[in-house]
């Protein structure tokens, strides 16, 4: 393997001037440059990382954790962290923790000891694990999800809005009696667009049912085990199902039709997030995009700021806003 003093000895310059190249620390005439850039081709020569950070101070890595990389929420929230990081010279490492604590604080210390420049995090709902993120001493940003009251680096969408939205197509569209699927009451987003379901419902002058008011989580086995639980429960079935998530209303759609019930002819479903499968869902889902992308972009943009600055950190939210995304799978009520 070439070494630097190889590609000193055949470019017949000092090694200094060959460093000096290699990590762009002093200035070196253009055609010298050339002369070393090409020797360094012809021996195949590779820096070697490990040094080169310890020397920087700086591994141009960052850290990536999401809760549940099958949830097709993340897939574009990950591409546009990694496009961004790509673009500036960083390396990824991508941590999945699969709803597992265990695994996140194993994760927390595998970033240590890689010493990555900082961390987006995509699962951190609760003051507990962002004790835990704190004790690291490294940079980060939060992302999609936050702990309560938490009002420092942060990317995410307005989620109480997302179910406003939801909640007001179905009241224009004629429906009164609206469910509400939730996800699960610990994570912020879950409580986040409950809430805006009975801001949604109060601004159109709804009665929200507590018998049509389910919690569970963002999965779709979540959404086919409540429409079993309010079928077996509830004697007047609503009009309409709003579901905190598109894979809760995937499940909420499978539960509803294997029990003879009809989408939207019987009841009207909407969904929450528009992911990759709700277009070509067995009913094309109604449902309020996030620009997921967007999100994973400016959180990387939002950190590396952070990283370039040094010891000072930025504390601000990015807040985006969601729009509606209309399908099947909820149609205009006739009177």
């Amino acid at each position: 393997m070439a070494t630097m003093k190889d590609i000193a000895k055949k470019a017949n310059v000092a090694l200094s001037t060959v460093s000096a190249v290699i990590n762009q620390s002093a200035y070196v005439s253009p055609e010298l440059t050339k002369r070393i850039k090409q020797v360094i081709e012809e021996l195949n020569y590779k820096p070697n990382a490990v040094a080169r950070s310890l020397k920087k101070k700086s591994t141009n890595t960052i850290g990536i954790i999401v809760t549940d990389i099958l949830n097709p929420y993340y897939p574009a929230m990950i591409k546009g962290m990694d496009d961004i990081a790509i673009h500036n010279n960083f390396n990824v490492i991508l941590c999945n923790t699969s709803n597992e604590h265990t695994r996140f604080l194993t994760y927390l210390e595998l970033m240590v000891e890689k010493q990555v420049d900082g961390l987006l995090l995509a699962n951190v709902s609760n003051s507990e694990d962002l004790k835990e993120v704190e004790k690291t001493g490294l940079k980060y940003v939060l992302v999609n999800r936050k702990p309560p009251s938490y009002d420092k680096n942060f990317v995410g969408i307005n989620n109480p809005l997302t179910s406003e939205l939801a909640v007001n197509h179905l009241a224009e569209q004629g429906y009164k009696r609206i469910a509400y699927f939730a996800g699960d009451p610990e994570v912020s987003t879950a409580r986040e667009r409950k809430a805006g379901y009975f801001i949604g419902m109060s601004q159109n002058g709804l009665e929200a049912d507590p018998a049509l008011i389910f919690d569970g989580d963002y999965s779709s086995e979540s959404g086919y085990a409540n429409v079993k639980k309010m079928l077996n429960k509830v004697k007047q079935l609503p009009e309409a199902i709003c579901a905190a998530s598109d894979l809760v209303a995937f499940g909420v759609i499978k539960g509803l039709k294997d029990s003879g019930i009809r989408v939207p002819e019987d009841i009207a479903v909407m969904g929450n997030d528009n992911n990759s499968f709700s277009e070509n869902f067995i009913v094309p889902l109604s449902t309020v995009d996030h620009p997921t992308y967007e999100m994973g972009r400016l959180s990387t943009e939002f950190l590396l700021e952070m990283i370039n600055e040094k010891n000072e950190t930025r504390s601000r939210q990015i807040t985006l806003i969601p729009s509606l995304v209309i399908r099947e799978s909820c149609y205009t009520k006739k009177a």
